[in-house]
């Protein structure tokens, strides 16, 4: 058996001696939308990665509006990014190795259960494990001990595991479900009756460019700090932020390509591996509370998640 890394390395050999031209099976193809920022950082980041290790291989960008599947099959690997293309590459039916990556858990659960040739493909989700969001509220909220749940027809794992998770580490719960827009005011009515930190999912049929004000300035009324999902929810008004930037999950997607380079099986669904936290210290400061900065909670966390203290 070759030792690991001697796949990769003979890959890299190959692709070079043909003065730097990719043989046949050497691509990798990246469906995306090429004018949305997100997606080119994350691109970028999945380009650099590769670069040390297989300087000679090709990472080709492929507009969502521009896929065939004929010139998906001439890749090695087939990668999406964000839910549109996910589910452009799911109908293809491709019979390569596919990962979608940039996608929340939802949108992964969404896609058409398809036969795939080389298997059920893999992907890298932008949901945070729920066990990591209720550490983050120990650590940046030690004196609140209720929480605020939302799900819809879509997020009901992703608030079973929260609720398992609040409730183990001793947080009282309130949770309710949403079918439609015209129900999300009455149930953050119901479940911030008392002050409580109202965790928001990445499920946009709840939570979205159309309700994010509504949601935030409700619980704002309420006394009652938000636990966001991105950078931008803390901009609009989100106490906090927990969440992975494209280009760590860019290096995150890199890093199972590799993995597939070197002769191993995709491995099953992934959870971010790095992550940041946000801090709107103008929110804290109108809710009157004290908070550590983003750097040490984010470094508390890691540290926390790496086993120390």
């Amino acid at each position: 058996m070759r030792p690991p890394g001697v796949l990769l390395w003979l890959l890299a050999a190959a692709l070079m001696l043909g003065g730097g031209h990719v043989r046949a099976g050497g691509e990798i193809a990246v469906v995306m939308r090429t004018a949305d920022d997100a997606h080119r950082e994350t691109l970028a980041a999945i380009r650099d990665t590769l670069q040390t290790p297989l300087p000679g291989l090709q990472v080709n960008e492929i507009d969502i509006s521009a896929t065939a599947k004929a010139r998906l099959a001439e890749a090695s690997v087939i990668v999406s990014l964000g839910s549109h293309a996910a589910h452009v590459v799911a109908d293809c039916q491709l019979s390569k190795p596919v990962i979608h990556s940039l996608l929340s858990e939802s949108a992964w659960q969404s896609l058409p259960a398809h036969h795939y040739g080389a298997g059920r493909p893999s992907a890298i989700l932008l949901d945070q494990p729920a066990t990591r969001q209720v550490a983050l509220l120990e650590l940046a909220l030690p004196d609140w001990r209720r929480v605020a749940l939302l799900a819809g027809p879509q997020t009901g794992p992703t608030q079973r595991q929260l609720t398992t998770a609040a409730k183990a580490a001793q947080f009282e719960v309130r949770e309710a479900t949403v079918s439609s827009e015209r129900e999300l005011f009455p149930a953050l009515q119901r479940v911030l009756r008392e002050p409580a930190v109202l965790i928001v999912t990445p499920d946009s049929r709840i939570f979205n460019g159309y309700t994010v004000q509504n949601v935030l300035l409700t619980a704002y009324r309420h006394r009652s700090p938000v636990l966001g999902f991105s950078a931008a929810y803390v901009r609009a008004g989100a106490l906090l932020g927990l969440y992975s930037t494209p280009a760590q999950i860019g290096q995150q997607t890199a890093d199972m390509i590799l993995r597939l380079l070197d002769g191993q099986s995709l491995p099953p669904t992934q959870v971010p591996q790095a992550f940041e936290v946000a801090v709107n210290t103008n929110v804290a400061r109108s809710l009157g509370i004290s908070l550590d900065s983003a750097q040490a909670l984010t470094a508390a966390l890691a540290r926390q998640e790496a086993g120390g203290r």
